[in-house]
């Protein structure tokens, strides 16, 4: 994006912990600031549900530096160079203690992801041909950079549109610099459109092109991919290799923005730890090896001795790398009492509304947000592809109907919500939900209207709201769905249990997590892929079919994983991150000679 929206967030001192093996050296410090929060709403989980995913009062304590469990007392990062990975309950209470520790309010006030051990990953920059993204150290005075668009890229990091039949494809973007070349190799000079509104394909000299096919430039998954052609008047073409016209919903490519009841555009920021970022940099100047995300000890310890050669300790390096991105919503008009909410507060871009299909930015003002939704990515023992896993609050969207076994092992169904105060619907039960209505176009933070609606509030619905497929298994421990969200819910009711008094995660919800079969290479698609030809189906499992209500709002389709767009042909963190490649090494990173 040409034009920068930043956060704004005083940073208090802020003093870190680690009481467990690692390569940290703070001195533990028994005090945690604590949130004034009011009494969370009911979470309306099934208080009947199999326990099947359980965490005991004492491990739960484990998490806590006080060793005992404390309202929005300061939780430790979960262990991810010893995790054991034995079922898909280990992977949940990984996702649940990385998520407490993250939003955990450090002494001062301030919680982990606004603390020195967290970078913020800026928006991309075109630096001549290349697009550069650098690391923003979390410091007093330093500005947190936010988008208020939702950018889903496919697995080689292009934009991603759907076509009216709801088949997504990535966009070999137009050039307005080089004419682009089919695979004949005849150069298109213009593209028109005919009485029809079909487009025409013509040459330097005006000769319409026959049968023309796009060169696609990426070699893998490139039939999933179309090629951007431009008229004279602005309005996108995609032509794919074997010479279709794609229709895109539409007509351009570009991402998304989603506006909640309240009125508040949704914003978001992407984020990496202090592991991730002394990774990036030492692998990017060659002093380690970066064919996978860290799992082990020995990487780890790498990373941290170049850490400090550069002066910087990891405090909480056993979480090995970790990657987030958030969502929130300006903390006004809100479904629960603000205080049930992770807050900060920011500088958000104010924008001239007074056509209601076009808003451009105009200036900023300060803000306060409360989080709404944050997918936890990270490596761990055995898992280089790294597990996926997601919250969200819980008054976001209304859950289409699933099922869950209960204490009986009995199969329930709980129907769709049909009522109730939804910070992202209005209508429960519209038939026709997660529609966008805002666009955003590639380079400007401005917001167009969208598929015949004004720019406005749309009404979200969950579609698979733990994960999974109404009668079809997401993972081969399951046997079918009941039983896979039983372990989700379960585990919920289990943390929730434990958690103390008013605490503000009470509020939240993990929705699921999502890796491969022993660390395999993940193919894009979800286990229950194709449930007609077993042969067919991806190796993502846990609970497969994962999205977030406020993230992937109009990605929530039966074929759809996380893996769908972070996959590539390996495990390289550029087959995983759609950062990774991007990023730039830490600010003043020294490039220390080898002994």
């Amino acid at each position: 994006m040409k034009k920068t929206i930043f956060i704004t967030i005083m940073f208090a001192t802020v003093v870190f912990f680690s009481i467990y093996a690692g390569c940290g050296s703070d001195v533990p410090n028994g005090n945690s600031a604590v949130l004034a929060v009011q009494s969370p709403a009911s979470n309306g989980l099934p208080q009947d549900v199999l326990q099947s995913c359980t965490i005991s009062q004492s491990e739960f304590n484990s998490w806590f530096t006080s060793g005992t469990a404390t309202e929005n007392g300061l939780v430790m990062p979960a262990n991810s160079v010893t995790f054991g990975h034995n079922n898909n309950c280990d992977f949940y209470k990984w996702s649940w203690q990385m998520f407490s520790w993250m939003v955990s309010p450090q002494p001062g006030g301030l919680t982990t992801i606004e603390s020195p051990v967290f970078y913020t990953v800026s928006a991309p920059d075109s630096v001549g041909n290349n697009v550069e993204r650098i690391l923003i150290p979390h410091e007093k005075g330093k500005l947190m950079q936010v988008s208020s668009a939702i950018s889903e890229a496919g697995p080689h990091n292009l934009q991603i549109i759907r076509d009216k039949q709801g088949n997504h494809f990535e966009v070999q973007p137009h050039s307005p610099i080089v004419k682009p070349m089919l695979l004949s190799g005849a150069q298109v000079h213009t593209v028109e459109l005919d009485a029809a509104q079909k487009p025409v394909f013509k040459d330097k000299s005006g000769k319409v092109i026959a049968n023309p096919k796009a060169k696609i430039l990426t070699q893998t998954k490139a039939q999933n991919i179309v090629q951007e052609f431009k008229t004279a008047n602005g309005t996108s073409v995609f032509l794919s290799a074997d010479g279709k016209i794609v229709e895109s919903e539409s007509g351009q490519a570009t991402g998304d923005a989603l506006i909640a009841q309240n009125g508040s555009l949704v914003y978001y920021i992407t984020m990496v730890n202090d592991v991730y970022a002394f990774y990036l940099s030492g692998a990017k100047n060659n002093l380690i090896d970066d064919a996978t995300f860290p799992t082990t000890a020995q990487q780890r310890d790498s990373i941290c001795a170049i850490a400090r050669a550069n002066g910087v300790t990891l405090p909480d390096s056993n979480a090995l790398a970790i990657e987030i991105k958030s969502s929130w919503v300006e903390a006004v008009n809100l479904p629960n009492p603000i205080g049930s909410y992770v807050t900060i507060d920011a500088l958000i871009p104010t924008y001239n509304t007074s056509n209601p299909n076009s808003w451009t930015v105009n200036g900023e003002r300060k803000a306060k947000l409360a989080l709404v939704g944050v997918h936890v990515v990270g490596s761990t023992a055995g898992h280089p592809e790294m597990v996926w896993a997601t919250f969200e609050h819980q008054r976001n969207a209304p859950n289409a109907a699933y099922q869950y076994l209960d204490s009986q092992k009995a199969t329930k169904v709980v129907p769709a919500d049909n009522g109730g105060t939804w910070l992202f619907t209005n209508n429960a039960t519209d038939a026709n939900p997660n529609q966008s209505h805002i666009g955003v176009p590639r380079n400007t933070n401005n917001l167009n209207s969208k598929n015949g609606f004004a720019i406005s509030a749309s009404n979200t619905s969950m579609v698979f709201p733990w994960g999974s497929q109404m009668n079809v298994s997401p993972n081969a421990e399951d046997g079918s769905s009941a039983a896979s969200n039983s372990e989700v819910i379960s585990i919920n009711n289990g943390v929730f249990g434990w958690l103390v008094g008013n605490d503000v995660r009470k509020n939240y919800l993990l929705i699921g997590a999502t890796w491969t079969s022993g660390g395999a290479i993940p193919n894009g698609q979800s286990y229950s892929a194709d449930t007609n030809n077993p042969k067919l189906a991806g190796d993502a499992i846990g609970t497969s079919l994962l999205a977030n209500s406020t993230m992937e709002t109009y990605f929530q389709k039966p074929d759809k994983t996380c893996f769908t767009c972070h996959s590539g042909s390996g495990l390289l963190p550029t087959d995983l991150s759609h950062v990774y490649g991007e990023l730039q090494p830490v600010p003043n990173f020294k490039i220390l000679p080898k002994k």
